[in-house]
């Protein structure tokens, strides 16, 4: 009999790798061999929907097994520091769904697994999305100029019942989604220099933890962005929201406005808009177009690029650097937030 190809395996079913990780794996073909979770009911019931062979309930167990190539982590961050080291102990590389933890205590613990060789990624999807890649391959061709000026606007009503660990964070807004605006911004714009913001929660959702976000991120770079994290927006006609917030980013020389699914670009008084989209299924638009999504494409080119590089022995050190950069930018922003105080990275 012949054993099944090492492949992926899952921490953590409950939540976005059931319908984002999951789904994105099985479109591109990406063999996931175990799945792992406390709730065993809920982990035989997730690998039955997706023909998962193996199912655990313990990690360690997990990530020593020959039919695991890498251990992609996708639960709540408290867990994370524990599951990290059981799987550097085993020696999976590991790919771990963001925020990485919440605390520099916690960040500092787990650095120190840097030493010790093991491999891990932090996984921000956001950098696989056609229309954000298409708006860096903009920045870098000159297309608007020098960029002065980033406004990122993200509004949707966003609640979260009891019992949840988003519960348990003050400035949830920040580790939960200002977190892949930082993300995107740095690779457009380099390394953060300061940061200043307030935060907020609407007194009529259940969630008492900063759920609205007004901030603003200085770039070494000479650009400025201005963050609108509002998941307080009751009126789903008026809403911006995640995956479909809104990115306007200002130039010497022109504009460029984006969505997750186009991409517009106007240079300076000359009246002409180029445009790129994300065709809907079925439907056939001329020129350049958007291939891939947020929800859930991005999650599937994550893994594969992490698989590649794996396979290719490259970016170790790169992804540990974007891992500890990111985590200490999400702080700062939490910092700030309570500091009433701007921020120097």
């Amino acid at each position: 009999m012949t054993e099944p190809a090492a492949g992926i395996a899952i921490v953590g079913v409950g939540g976005v790798a059931r319908y984002a990780h999951l789904p994105a794996y099985r479109t591109l073909g990406l063999p996931v061999t175990v799945l792992c979770d406390l709730d065993q009911r809920l982990a035989r019931e997730v690998a039955a929907e997706f023909g998962v062979p193996g199912v655990v309930r313990d990690v360690a167990e997990l990530a020593g097994r020959d039919d695991v190539l890498v251990v992609d982590i996708a639960t709540p961050p408290a867990s994370h520091l524990d599951l990290m080291r059981a799987v550097a102990d085993a020696g999976k590389p590991m790919l771990v769904q963001k925020p990485l933890c919440t605390t520099e205590g916690e960040l500092r613990e787990i650095a120190r697994l840097r030493a010790d060789g093991a491999r891990a990624r932090l996984n921000l999807t956001g950098r696989h999305v056609a229309a954000w890649r298409k708006v860096g391959e903009l920045l870098e061709g000159g297309a608007i100029g020098r960029p002065y000026l980033c406004t990122i606007r993200n509004r949707d009503w966003w609640d979260r019942e009891p019992g949840r660990w988003d519960h348990t964070i003050d400035t949830y807004i920040v580790h939960e989604m200002a977190i892949h605006h930082l993300d995107l911004c740095s690779s457009w714009f380099g390394p953060a220099v300061r940061m200043s913001a307030r935060a907020g929660s609407h007194p009529g959702q259940l969630i008492e933890q900063a759920n609205w976000l007004a901030g603003t991120v200085e770039y070494g770079s000479g650009v400025t962005v201005q963050l609108l994290e509002d998941w307080t927006m009751p009126e789903f006609g008026l809403a911006t929201g995640h995956p479909f917030e809104e990115v306007v980013i200002s130039g010497s020389a022109g504009v460029i406005s984006a969505t997750s699914e186009r991409v517009t670009v106007a240079g300076l008084g000359d009246n002409t808009l180029r445009v790129w989209h994300r065709p809907r299924p079925g439907q056939t638009l001329p020129g350049e177009q958007l291939t891939s999504s947020w929800f859930p494409d991005s999650f599937g080119l994550a893994m594969s690029d992490y698989l590649d590089d794996l396979a290719a022995d490259r970016h170790a050190d790169r992804d540990w650097d974007h891992l500890v950069r990111l985590t200490e930018d999400t702080l700062a922003l939490s910092e700030s937030v309570r500091s009433d105080h701007w921020v120097s990275r």
